[in-house]
């Protein structure tokens, strides 16, 4: 049978029953949304630091008409500097991001059940679905990990996807958990640690002797390079052999590669930033608490806010974007804020002094 040139084929099954993990939009959508100047919009959304870790002006000339070197020599060897690992136990990505699916393409196929929790970061259910695989999701017991029943599904899961600090509650699992966790999973266990800059904790150290470990991390947070998509892998040979197997050869530009190696030379910026949020979030965290809204504890850069569900749009009227979550989420009720400039911070504390409060009726 000729097939109908005007039908387009099929996706995948998998691929058709997927919902998609999709960003916040622009601010200039949400400024002409809002009703305000773009410039007056502060993204509370994004866990993004507010100050940038490079500058393009102080950059070498890249030779923007070749491709990158495929081996980012310069750029491993800076992450290698810095975590303090071989060169061989490194993996860079465009972003976390791609490491993540690129340990979803090395160790996912339909045989596969892969283990996580409910909330935590979307994409490891994606990535796993778009891999084939199958995904046991874990619900939280007051938004917290359910550790025992958390280690008892590790020890018969493929793959387990852990973030520590978990995004998006900001709960922070000790070293010795992790630890545990690893020796009784007989698969692989990946460690986000995008917020590592802000915990202080680790399972790098598990990585040479226990080898079904990976520590993916990023220098699109404390770092401040969200917008150069810069992301690496830690792990012992047999994974980092695995994940260069199937690592597209040029996805980080060399422009990217250049503002990352910039970024890392300047570690103690980049720790007075980091300091600089956690005071932040120490001040803010007091003073939502004292304008009456649960703001709970937190090992990153961001907090969950216990704020009702009509907050958020009346923030929105001054140009402060927040992160909500779906009405069937166990998180419906509650908002994300990322912590941000201190100036910035006073906006949304003034703003939150004449909303609503929880189950107040905001105005119409």
């Amino acid at each position: 049978m000729t097939p109908d040139p005007k039908t387009p084929p099929e996706p995948r099954p998998a691929i058709s029953r997927m919902q998609p993990y999709e960003w916040e939009p622009p601010s200039a959508a949400i400024a002409q949304r809002a009703g305000v100047p773009e410039e007056q919009v502060v993204r509370f959304d994004t866990n993004t630091f507010p100050w940038p870790g490079a500058a393009l002006a102080r950059l070498s000339p890249e030779p923007l008409n070749e491709y990158p070197d495929t081996s980012y020599r310069r750029l491993t060897e800076a992450i290698a500097r810095y975590a303090g690992v071989p060169v061989d136990r490194i993996t860079v990505g465009a972003g976390a991001d791609e490491v993540l699916d690129l340990i979803a393409k090395a160790y996912i196929d339909g045989s596969v059940r892969a283990l996580t929790s409910r909330p935590t970061y979307p994409m490891f259910a994606v990535l796993t679905e778009i891999a084939g695989g199958s995904i046991e999701v874990l619900p939280a017991v007051d938004l917290r990990l359910d550790r025992e029943a958390f280690l008892d599904r590790a020890r018969r899961a493929r793959l387990t996807w852990l973030s520590n600090p978990n995004n998006p509650t900001g709960e922070l699992l000790p070293f010795d958990y992790v630890e545990a966790l690893a020796g009784v999973t007989p698969g692989i266990l990946v460690l986000d640690e995008a917020y590592y800059e802000m915990s202080g904790v680790t399972g790098l150290p598990l990585i040479d002797r226990m080898p079904n470990v990976v520590v993916v991390r990023t220098l699109s947070k404390a770092f401040g390079l969200a917008g150069a998509r810069v992301g690496y892998a830690l792990a012992g040979p047999a994974i980092s052999g695995a994940l260069r197997r199937v690592r597209p050869p040029g996805s980080i530009s060399v422009v990217s590669a250049a503002l990352a190696v910039q970024s890392l030379a300047d570690l103690s910026g980049m720790r007075d930033r980091a300091e600089r949020i956690k005071t932040e979030r120490t001040r803010l965290q007091r003073e939502l608490g004292s304008l009456g809204f649960e703001a709970r504890e937190s090992a990153a850069n961001f907090m969950l806010v216990r704020a009702g569900r009509q907050l958020a749009p009346v923030l929105l009227r001054s140009g402060l974007v927040v992160r909500t979550f779906p009405a069937a989420s166990p998180l419906a009720d509650f908002i994300r804020v990322t912590v941000r400039r201190p100036e910035e911070n006073d906006r949304l504390i003034d703003a939150l002094k004449m909303a609503p409060r929880p189950g107040e009726v905001a105005a119409s």
